[in-house]
């Protein structure tokens, strides 16, 4: 039977984006849930082949309610609660998109996640973020790709999607790539040594990081903390766009990130 899980956090359940939701979902008799966005643990939510994530709230919300589908395979539908969000939709439409996929009419587009050491189980929809831990040591990195190498000093490294390329790794000064292009941007954070500004990869590329030994540093997979180490011995990472896709609920047939890569163009 299709239901719905309705991912939000406490703070918008006395909005009247909420209620609107709610009460047209009532009102169809669409069996949901409501999920707070603070819980950990996503192994125990009951779900099926019909249930739909939607998400309300900001890109935050968004990306967890996004890792939950990846994690179940289940489509997604991130809805905005007001604020402004690259990865978000406008309520307006809610009611018709819901409409659209109980009869299994939607519009849908697929997007992948970088995966680190080919774990499929921690994807990054927006960016990988490797940052020095210490405020007074920039971070050392050798960068391997198409068998070239590159070394780094800087105080971190951004290894951004397409979709992510507007987020972090734009406010770094890094490339913005239109979604439907299949990319890995790699951009340095403040680097102290000579590098280029971004760089730009096809979807097919693999990168290797390598960390060497007496580097304090943490890895941010989509701005959560996942890796803190101080490597005694060097260690290095691999990243790749994952072989699996996330599909979201387009609304219009045009999601509203496109629409903001267009208006980023347009006022730059």
């Amino acid at each position: 039977m299709k239901n719905i899980l309705l991912i939000t956090s406490k703070k918008n359940l006395s909005t009247l984006n909420y209620k609107n939701i709610l009460s047209y979902l009532k009102k169809i008799k669409l069996p949901h849930e409501v999920i707070d966005t603070g819980l950990e643990d996503f192994t125990n939510l009951k779900t099926n082949k019909q249930t739909l994530i939607v998400s309300l709230g900001g890109d935050g919300t968004a990306l967890k309610a996004m890792k939950i589908a990846w994690l179940k395979d289940l489509d997604v539908l991130p809805i905005g609660s007001g604020r402004v969000g690259y990865l978000v939709s406008s309520i307006k439409s809610f009611n018709s998109v819901i409409d659209k996929w109980k009869i299994n009419k939607s519009q849908k587009v697929s997007r992948k996640a970088i995966i680190q050491n080919k774990n499929h189980k921690l994807p990054a929809f927006n960016e990988v973020v490797i940052i020095k831990n210490s405020p007074t040591k920039l971070l050392d990195l050798l960068i391997e790709t198409y068998d070239q190498e590159v070394k780094l000093r800087a105080d971190g490294l951004i290894i951004s999607t397409s979709l992510g390329s507007t987020a972090y790794n734009y406010s770094a000064g890094g490339s913005i790539v239109h979604n439907e292009i299949e990319s890995i941007v790699v951009t340095p954070i403040s680097p102290f040594s000579k590098f280029p500004r971004s760089i730009v990869l096809n979807g097919k590329s693999k990168i290797k990081i390598t960390i060497p030994k007496n580097q304090n540093y943490a890895i941010q997979f989509d701005g959560i903390v996942e890796v803190q180490e101080k490597s005694k011995d060097k260690i290095s990472y691999e990243y790749e766009l994952s072989s699996k896709s996330i599909k979201l609920i387009d609304h219009n047939n045009r999601l509203p990130y496109q629409q903001s890569f267009h208006q980023d163009l347009m006022e730059h």
